[in-house]
């Protein structure tokens, strides 16, 4: 009867009501942001905890319910979330929330904080019961370790099986890669072609040129450098490594893997090497040769259920420094290590937890890399998903959601304390969505951040991020990437939509223009 009771007035407080005289002091101040159930342990986490990745943070683990009070730049797999800051429609914490199907609650506007009653009355480390309505209903209530990991049983997945081919080795361009390539490169680097496709033509780049390196030269590195490949053999063998709350066991073996796919002693492909070398030469800005941006692109990304976003590590080739070309030597040293920093990434710790929890079979794993010139000028930096998703009841229907901040110093995804982006709403003719003149702009909020690109202000920049014109542009680009990857990705979805990221940059033309750089399959 009192755990029943306990839960009931945590509900009344949350609804607004009162019940037996307990009169609420939080009415529609937490907000559900990705509804679910999960059975866990609370682990409150102080902005210190956060910042400075402490022991206590690293040991989140697929049991754990963290209530962090400052947004991580990074979220491990854990059985839901609670955040005392602000979050965004597309902050990483919400995007993984979703990609996972866990509860996510936004407490910013909850007085006291963890310390209001819905908190108050569970000390760190309680374990709980949490239930997040889609109607904005909240339901906390006492559970056991026990009924925890059998919750956590019982939710595991089926096993995803990996495709990939590992004989072909031919360095592909941009624009002869195709969606069925994804099997040699992965997706992101498949998909990448097939947005330049869609988009680019002989008048203008939407989607900037570059390379899809294969599994191949992936498998290759591990097959050539024994050591590595004994411990990855080691690393599936140990049964350790399956048990949920040994973290701090599974960070010590895979940081050790890391670190030999990462020492200059493990052997790169030199015919490899020099064979990239030689076709980035062709990308140079008064006669430098420029930055390439290496991407991760593994078989485990852009899946069906789950599209692996933020889990590998991408890196970039450096062939100058402060405008100076360096020596062909220095070269090889910075292209070998970026690509060394990518493959590797395969084997860090997030990327490992989020594969098991998803029942993703490591040793099926391969890592393919997208290639383009890095962007030098960037003026905005934003993400747009092709569906209205502002959760603002003024504007129903057809749309897309956008959401971009100055420059490259402040995060979309990962946002700072206080840092806002800009987030517009468009609405498009559902029966006509090319149709530029037909777009209706909503902003629906404008950044906070100055005009140098790095200042925060303690108000609203008047200033746009992105002019309404690069928004009907955005909007129209994408629209057109979402009727060209449909019937290719996913022709029986009819409500597939489009996750893309895009940046505004005026390196190329000498004006401001929008340019693509990814698109996935929106999971919802």
């Amino acid at each position: 009867m009192n755990k029943m009771m306990n839960s009931l007035i945590l509900k009344a407080a949350l609804v607004g009501f009162s019940l037996f005289g307990l009169a609420s002091t939080a009415s529609a101040a937490a907000k559900v942001m990705n509804p679910g159930e999960a059975v866990g342990q609370l682990v409150y986490l102080s902005v210190d905890d956060v910042k400075n990745e402490t022991a206590k943070y690293k040991n989140l683990n697929p049991l754990s319910i963290p209530v962090f009070a400052e947004m991580p730049l990074d979220m491990s797999v854990v059985a839901g979330a609670v955040t005392l800051k602000q979050q965004n429609l597309l902050s990483h914490v919400q995007l993984k929330s979703r990609a996972r199907h866990t509860p996510n609650l936004d407490i910013s506007e909850l007085e006291g904080g963890w310390d209001n009653p819905l908190f108050s009355r569970f000390g760190d480390g309680a374990w709980v019961r949490m239930v997040l309505g889609a109607d904005q209903s909240i339901l906390i209530e006492p559970a056991t370790e026990a009924q925890a990991t059998e919750f956590y049983n019982k939710k595991k997945n089926t096993v995803v099986k990996l495709q990939s081919d590992v004989q072909t080795n031919t360095i592909f361009r941009t624009e002869d890669l195709r969606s069925e390539d994804f099997i040699r490169v992965g997706s992101k680097a498949a998909n990448y072609g097939e947005l330049a496709r869609a988009l680019n033509s002989a008048s203008r780049t939407v989607v900037r040129p570059g390379f899809g390196i294969p599994f191949y030269y992936y498998q290759e590195f591990i097959d050539t450098n024994p050591k590595i490949k004994a411990a990855i053999n080691s690393i599936l063998r140990d049964p350790l490594m399956n048990r949920v709350a040994k973290v701090s066991y599974r960070e010590e073996k895979l940081k050790a893997l890391q670190d030999l796919m990462l020492s200059e002693e493990s052997v790169v492909n030199e015919q490899l090497v020099d064979d990239l070398i030689s076709r980035f030469e062709q990308f140079k800005v008064g006669g430098v040769p420029r930055n390439m941006k290496l991407r991760s692109s593994t078989n485990s990304e852009d899946l069906p259920n789950f599209n692996g976003a933020g889990l590998y590590t991408s890196e970039s080739y450096k062939p100058a420094k402060k405008g100076k070309e360096k020596s062909m030597d220095k070269k090889r040293e910075s292209l070998k290590e970026a690509l060394r920093i990518v493959w590797s990434s395969v084997w860090n710790l997030r990327a490992f937890d989020e594969r098991s929890y998803f029942r993703i079979p490591h040793a099926d794993v391969r890592m393919g890399i997208q290639v383009n010139p890095s962007f030098s000028t960037e003026e905005a930096d934003g993400v747009v998903v092709t569906k209205n998703m502002s959760g603002d009841s003024r504007y129903p229907g057809y749309g897309v959601y956008i959401e971009v901040q100055r420059g490259d110093i402040h995060s979309v995804a990962n946002p700072e304390t206080g840092v806002k982006p800009q987030k517009v709403l468009v609405l498009v003719d559902e029966n006509d969505p090319l149709n530029q003149s037909k777009y209706d702009v909503k902003v629906l909020q404008n950044s906070n951040i100055a005009d140098d690109n790095e200042a925060i202000l303690p108000h609203d920049n008047p200033v746009p991020v992105i002019t309404i014109d690069e928004i009907k542009d955005l909007t129209f680009q994408s629209l057109k990437a979402q009727q060209h990857l449909k019937p290719v990705l996913d022709p029986e979805n009819e409500k597939f939509s489009l996750d893309l990221e895009f940046k505004v940059d005026s390196g190329d033309t000498g004006s401001r223009q929008v340019y693509l750089k990814q698109a996935r399959p929106y999971i919802d």
